[in-house]
């Protein structure tokens, strides 16, 4: 995986993640779309990278509420 392909899936784990969709359904789709031959080899510690980084803007985003 390039680079480039890893900041566009982040990209998409990011905005997708405020919408009422699968959290996991999005990033397959997206890698469909990227034409990521050998999706499935994608490690799963991608996969929860990414969901870190979404916990960590959400908290981010909500800094104000989770500190009260």
């Amino acid at each position: 995986m390039t680079y480039l392909k890893a900041i566009l899936l982040g990209l998409v784990q990011g905005i997708a993640e405020f919408l009422p969709i699968s959290s996991s359904g999005h990033l397959a789709i997206a890698r469909n779309l990227l034409n990521m031959e050998g999706a499935g080899s994608i490690p799963e510690f991608f996969d929860v990278l990414l969901h870190l980084g979404t916990l960590a803007a959400v908290i981010l985003a909500f800094w104000k509420d989770v500190r009260e």
